[in-house]
């Protein structure tokens, strides 16, 4: 194999930081391979990345050396490709013809030249049909695919992508990755992708990473990787779920993992009399006050366009954790919006506690908190610790180190309480902005995204909190993509699609007959336990 990248002892740290974030980094990627990279939110992950692209890296290399093609990087390696996980921020023009035109003229390309690059690329991608339409009529799945085909038109030889799927939903987070993996194969380029949901990527990468604390703890072949993951207790959560279920059982059969839903069917089905199905959760069906009612709402951007949501009624009760699942760009943020005065009603009415949301003031936000995908937006200080401070000051808490040093802790933001909320990771912004949350004690708290960018363990964390909330009488609803968080952890699920709710359901009834908005559990096992939605729910016979 032919080394294309390598770090040796390489340290780096931020120009704004005094922690070190990479520390003695050994890592070697060879020509062709797609390496899986995993770790905590804030390891260094993304930093890693964004070495092998000066110009994202804002920093100081404190030891050691990077090669890249044999040489140290230069600024804008035309060589090397990024995509990030924030699906709106990198298209610079208004369609996606515009953007392939301008990337190419930059680049020196004839008009010929380039109409000739722009036909097979959009051919190559099966975007013909979207490469004149405006950025906003563009689902976020179309232009992740855009800012994927804009990356590859200057015929890199490493893709680097960080959490590219993170704001996408589960069918159209699968098409990508699968687009991924064509591009390795087709076209032998080396892909590093960083991720934390990992169900599908593990299928098409030759290398898993672990990266701690800013240092390399693993770099396996990814059937080893996977076993070594279930060794070490607290990366156990990272597992996809199909091949936790074969580790935690123990089987004797010896499966090269990854497992795929049909090979753990057929396991199942030879020693179906060794399992049984046990319900993990219990989901109370005590009746509850209602607080939020919603109440025949519709709402269209264009006079002329259809309604983005249509017709749409239920209500919330207190103590209850809603969610609702549904593709790229059916509603969902656009029905938020309107439940929270962001967007003015044109139909309908929403009401709380009996009041309709006409006739309350900003009193309105002293009980309920919204996290916005971007949860940036509800920064206003330089650091962490004093975002924190000031969210205490503006809730009349009075000043009290102890107290903000607790929250920190509490939200695993002690250790980046002095740097730029800004400059926090994806992950780390989110718990930030819980906290925020957290610190104003709402009745509803409205989440838009909350699961993105967060680490396995940083989600059954964030669950602790909702299930605390929840228990003391708080009322959750969730814009999710997460599946897996969804039927783990929310009471009642809905799926949103041209403008319109489902039935809100548990979720032991309302995944069981999903084909694609489902558990892979679900997928792989519902012939025997139809209502099985994770591995916890498949348990073993004692002999």
């Amino acid at each position: 194999m032919v080394e294309i990248i390598r770090f040796q002892n390489y340290s780096f740290k931020y120009s704004n930081s005094q922690e070190i974030s990479l520390n003695n980094v050994n890592l070697s990627i060879d020509k062709g391979d797609f390496a899986l990279m995993i770790g905590d939110t804030g390891s260094g992950k993304s930093t890693l990345l964004k070495q092998l692209k000066p110009e994202l890296a804002l920093g100081k290399v404190t030891g050691g050396k990077l090669s890249i093609f044999g040489e140290w990087p230069r600024e804008q390696f035309s060589d090397i490709a990024y995509i990030s996980q924030f699906v709106d921020n990198q298209m610079v023009t208004e369609s996606a013809r515009d953007e392939f035109h301008f990337v190419l003229e930059n680049q020196g390309l004839n008009n010929e030249q380039i109409h000739s690059k722009i036909a097979e690329i959009a051919s190559y991608f099966d975007i013909t049909d979207l490469m004149d339409l405006g950025e906003n009529d563009l689902s976020g799945g179309q232009k992740q695919l855009i800012n994927l085909a804009s990356a590859l038109i200057l015929n890199p030889q490493i893709l680097l992508l960080d959490e590219p799927t993170s704001q996408l939903d589960p069918v159209t987070s699968e098409k990508f990755m699968r687009m991924i993996q064509k591009i390795n194969q087709d076209l032998n380029i080396t892909v590093l992708l960083v991720e934390h949901t990992i169900e599908h990527a593990v299928f098409y990468a030759n290398r898993l990473i672990v990266i701690d604390s800013g240092t390399i703890k693993m770099n396996e072949t990814v059937d080893v990787g996977l076993g070594k993951l279930f060794d070490e207790v607290d990366l156990r959560n990272y597992l996809p779920q199909i091949d936790r279920f074969y580790l935690e059982q123990g089987m004797d059969i010896h499966e090269k993992l990854p497992l795929t839903n049909q090979e753990l069917n057929k396991l199942i089905q030879n020693k179906r009399n060794e399992f049984y199905y046990h319900e993990s959760r219990e989901i109370s069906d005590e009746q509850s006050k209602s607080i939020l009612d919603v109440h025949n709402i519709s709402f269209q951007f264009d006079f002329n366009e259809r309604n983005i949501v249509d017709s749409v009624s239920f209500q919330l009760d207190k103590g209850v954790a809603y969610g609702i699942l549904g593709p790229n760009g059916v509603g969902k943020t656009t029905l938020l919006r309107l439940m929270t005065k962001q967007l003015k009603l044109q139909s309908g009415s929403v009401k709380l506690n009996g009041t309709k949301l006409n006739k309350l003031g900003n009193d309105f936000y002293q009980d309920v908190f919204v996290l916005p995908q971007d949860p940036s937006l509800l920064f206003v200080a330089d650091t962490v610790h004093d975002e924190i401070s000031y969210q205490l000051e503006q809730e009349n808490i009075s000043y009290d180190e102890n107290k903000i040093t607790t929250i920190l802790a509490d939200y695993e933001l002690d250790k980046v309480s002095n740097k730029s909320p800004y400059d926090l990771s994806g992950g780390q912004q989110e718990y930030l902005a819980l906290a925020i949350g957290f610190i104003k004690n709402p009745q509803i708290l409205f989440l838009d995204e909350p699961s993105k960018g967060l680490d396995p363990n940083m989600k059954v964390k964030l669950a602790e909190k909702l299930n605390k909330f929840r228990a003391n009488g708080g009322t959750i609803f969730v814009n999710t993509h997460d599946v897996l968080f969804a039927s783990k952890y929310l009471d009642y699920v809905s799926l949103m699609f041209d403008g319109k709710l489902s039935e809100f359901e548990h979720p032991r009834e309302f995944f069981p007959d999903k084909y694609f908005y489902t558990t892979e559990i679900n997928k792989a096992v519902r012939e025997f336990y139809p209502q099985a939605l994770l591995w916890e729910d498949i348990n073993q016979n004692e002999s």
